[in-house]
């Protein structure tokens, strides 16, 4: 018998204590933020709802340089900034610490990544633990490119399309506090898991249940499921759909390209 080998009720403690140090983190991360409401909400939350915000300001330049300033206003974002409403008694409270909780999660991230290849680090072999490090920090970077692609890119069009459009101009649009933060919260989040998905098909290439062959071979068929994903995260207007499907395709050459080297590899 191997007297390296761990007992089961060993792996289960030592996963529990890797859960505590993910959580422990999270809340420190979620505390530094609810001190920093300010920072978090005024300038970070409710950034794509104001007229000056980056996203907006690059593509009235761009729109400058390539349409000249007499075409600038049909093609603006924002003509003022969003009316934000909130009609629940504790519903900024409850926004809060939600907000907060999310934010924690994503700024801890990296570290609970980090737990998790310490805790499978034992079972892998000296070959592993050589690009392991680099998956680790190949992860980190593509949920956080995600983050920001949800923040920067797809919540302005998405905003843009919900501000613009009108069935007639009697109604205004003032928007809810909890729609609005669900938006931001599902655009940013859902992103930053979707960029994660060379990963998925890196492992599961790697477990032999899926293979460069079929990945090949059902790109048609991809390509329709990648079209509904798009649909399904964007309000369904064609400029948002084009812009989130135009990742997810890149995402799906690049895990192609991880499916075959990871297949020639295994050969």
């Amino acid at each position: 018998m191997n007297e390296n080998k761990m007992p089961f009720w060993k792996h289960i403690e030592e996963l529990r204590k890797h859960i505590i140090h993910c959580l422990c983190a999270i809340i420190i991360a979620m505390i530094i933020l609810m001190n920093n409401k300010n920072i978090i909400f005024d300038y970070i939350i409710f950034g794509p709802a104001k007229t000056d915000f980056i996203t907006y300001r690059v593509f009235y330049k761009l729109a400058n340089s390539f349409l000249g300033v007499q075409h600038l206003n049909s093609v603006s974002f924002l003509y003022k900034n969003l009316e934000i409403q909130n009609r629940q008694i504790f519903g900024q409270f409850n926004i809060y610490v939600w907000t907060c909780f999310i934010g924690g999660v994503i700024l801890s991230f990296p570290y609970v990544v980090y737990e998790f290849w310490k805790f499978i680090k034992p079972a892998l072999s000296d070959e592993e633990k050589k690009y392991s490090l680099w998956i680790l920090i190949m992860i980190t970077f593509l949920f956080l490119l995600g983050i920001f692609f949800g923040y920067f890119i797809l919540c302005p069009f998405l905003i843009h399309f919900g501000y613009s459009f009108r069935i007639s101009y009697v109604p205004k649009n003032i928007f809810d506090l909890s729609d609005y933060i669900s938006l931001i919260v599902h655009s940013v989040f859902s992103m930053g898991i979707i960029f994660l998905f060379p990963f998925l098909i890196f492992f599961l290439t790697k477990m032999e249940l899926i293979s460069y062959s079929f990945l090949k071979k059902y790109r048609k068929h991809a390509f329709l499921i990648l079209l509904v994903i798009a649909s399904a995260i964007t309000p369904g207007d064609i400029l948002s759909t084009i812009i989130v499907l135009i990742p997810l395709l890149i995402l799906y050459q690049v895990s192609v390209y991880i499916s075959f080297q990871t297949n020639k590899k295994a050969s």
